[in-house]
């Protein structure tokens, strides 16, 4: 799973192959993740803390082309 960013307390990856719409993220942190929605950031599975969430979803609203590009970049569909 490439590591994208970092943030201050944790790290956002994107899942390379084989990854189920929507375009989403993971945002990992020392004893929790949580999945994030690119488009709506909202969180669709796991927790997290939420000073590192609002971290989190600042950066995203800032860099959602970016992460669109990779989610669409590492889950290209052969065939």
């Amino acid at each position: 799973m490439p590591r994208v960013h970092t943030l201050s307390n944790s790290r956002v990856y994107v899942h390379a192959r084989g990854e189920h719409p929507p375009p989403h993220f993971h945002l990992v942190g020392p004893d929790w993740d949580a999945t994030i929605d690119i488009r709506t950031l909202e969180v669709t599975r796991g927790w997290a803390p939420a000073s590192d969430l609002g971290e989190a979803r600042a950066w995203a609203k800032d860099n959602q082309g970016y992460l669109l590009a990779k989610w669409t970049e590492y889950n290209v569909r052969d065939g």
